[in-house]
């Protein structure tokens, strides 16, 4: 498993990626997702320092995404894997691969993610790789005209 930085040739397997109904399950993109406003966002990324997003390979394969968005010295985190790559334990190493790096180049205090309740997978990765429950902090959320109760999890240094 490796992290790398995501370019405009992998915008095209993202959307086709997020269209799975096993991924948009629980996966804030929206279905209608395109190639073209997914290479855009990552060409934005070279213009925000305080945004990150790498691609999960393993084997060369293409896996998923992990990504942080920091303000005001928190880092908020996301990741999706793929319906095909799970089960494998890359959601673990590459969160847990990628906090290390958050820490190392973003000036943080705190990384938070949320998830949805019922992801129960969503919610072993977040445990496995560190992140402990923060109950004060769970919220319904409006999520593709649903509302989404999310359990929220938190990690300092």
């Amino acid at each position: 498993m490796r992290l790398r930085e995501w370019t405009v040739e992998d915008a095209a397997w993202y959307a086709e990626t997020t269209r799975d109904p096993e991924v948009q399950r629980y996966t804030t993109d929206p279905p209608t997702i395109t190639a073209d406003q997914v290479a855009r966002a990552i060409e934005g990324l070279r213009d925000n320092p305080a945004t990150s997003s790498f691609c999960i390979e393993d084997a060369g394969e293409r896996c998923g995404n992990v990504a942080v968005e920091v303000e005001d010295g928190v880092g908020h985190v996301s990741y999706l894997v793929a319906a095909h790559a799970r089960g494998r334990g890359l959601a673990t190493r590459a969160l847990t691969e990628f906090v290390a790096w958050i820490f190392a180049h973003h000036d943080v205090g705190e990384l938070r993610l949320w998830t949805h309740r019922d992801n129960t997978g969503s919610r072993k990765v977040a445990e496995r790789a560190g992140f402990v429950r923060d109950p004060a902090r769970d919220q319904d959320r409006e999520v593709k005209g649903e509302v989404w109760p999310t359990v929220a999890y938190q990690l300092t240094p």
